[in-house]
């Protein structure tokens, strides 16, 4: 369901969380931006945490799912007690872009410096994706995931990629784009998407890991979007306290 801000305050307002749409400091130059995008929140249309997620279209700062730091950033909380979208059991906070593009069609490009702050109990988070529009648009295409597994060290992780292998029949291809990538610490990632296929780049103190994989025919001409966040792979819960947590210090799409 796609509702506007203002409709979103009204009925979120008067509950427990609250909505701010404040676009926080006045230095605008320093804030990463909302523009171009739409925002997929963790609660229904009437702000509970249950039931069919809503769509915040244009994006705003709507708390406490997504926030405005002193410096400009953006931090994203998704609980594991929230809606969802008919297509997913994993409440999510995340930006879905709004500039639609036909896969193997010119050159795409998402780029994103965040900062891993909490993972939820399934230890994974999807943090940028390109996924089916139209007719497809149930369908992920590429996914980058920040994930914690029994390998890394206790407080880091690895960022990973899962490509669908065709938009009708189940099946991905998995990588691991770069190991040893610390929580509470800054690293940045960037998807490209060409005639040819996919290039993504992800770095973290000074290390830089890369994967570059085709474009199956299968997807050519589709339509297809960026979407970037918190994604978080927990199916939905009662807990109080899981969930995932992420701040954005900079973001471009292209």
């Amino acid at each position: 369901m796609v509702i506007g801000v203002a409709a979103v305050a009204a009925v979120l307002g008067a509950g427990v969380w609250g909505v701010a749409t404040a676009q926080g400091p006045a230095n605008a130059a320093t804030s990463v931006s909302l523009s171009g995008f739409r925002l997929t929140l963790p609660v229904d249309s009437a702000g509970k945490q249950s039931g069919a997620s809503t769509t915040v279209s244009p994006a705003k700062v709507t708390a406490p799912w997504l926030t405005r730091e002193a410096d400009g950033s953006l931090t994203f909380f998704a609980p594991t007690k929230g809606a969802h979208t008919p297509n997913s059991p994993h409440p999510r906070t995340e930006l879905v872009s709004d500039n639609d593009f036909n896969a193997g069609s010119g050159t795409h490009t998402l780029t994103a410096t965040m900062v891993m702050k909490q993972l939820p109990s399934a230890q994974d988070i999807i943090i940028g994706q390109i996924h089916g529009g139209g007719p497809i648009s149930s369908v992920p295409l590429l996914m980058l995931h920040y994930r914690h597994t029994s390998a890394d060290a206790a407080n880091s992780g690895r960022v990973t990629l899962t490509v669908r292998k065709n938009p009708t029949v189940p099946g991905s291809d998995l990588s691991t784009v770069l190991t040893n990538v610390p929580m509470n610490a800054a690293f940045s990632y960037t998807i490209t998407e060409n005639a040819t296929g996919f290039t993504v780049t992800a770095t973290s103190n000074g290390k830089t890991g890369k994967q570059t994989v085709p474009l199956n025919s299968s997807f050519k001409g589709k339509d297809v979007r960026f979407q970037v966040g918190d994604y978080q792979q927990t199916p939905a819960n009662d807990s109080p306290t899981d969930g995932g947590r992420l701040t954005i210090k900079a973001l471009t799409q292209s």
